[in-house]
């Protein structure tokens, strides 16, 4: 039987089952929050560090809340949890 994913990959994993694959199929940042039942905070600090390793890309809209989409890089990672 399979471990449990650290919070972390389950973020990914839950940015891939969203199809968050483009700038314009992201998510924003709350909405991940509200599906994993975590601070925004934790969140947005668990993405962004995806984004240092190129796992993950974002931007923030005009009201400046904050959108992720998992990179091609991101979407390997991904299937790679399913090996």
């Amino acid at each position: 039987m399979r471990e449990e994913l650290p919070i972390s990959e389950k973020l990914l994993q839950t940015l891939h089952n969203l199809c968050a694959t483009a700038p314009d199929l992201a998510r924003k940042s709350e909405e991940l929050a509200q599906v994993l039942q975590l601070d925004i905070t934790e969140v947005e600090r668990i993405l962004d560090g995806y984004c240092c390793e190129g796992y993950v890309e974002s931007f923030s809209d005009s009201q400046g809340k904050k959108w992720y989409y998992l990179t091609g890089r991101g979407i390997i990672k991904v299937c790679a949890l399913f090996t």
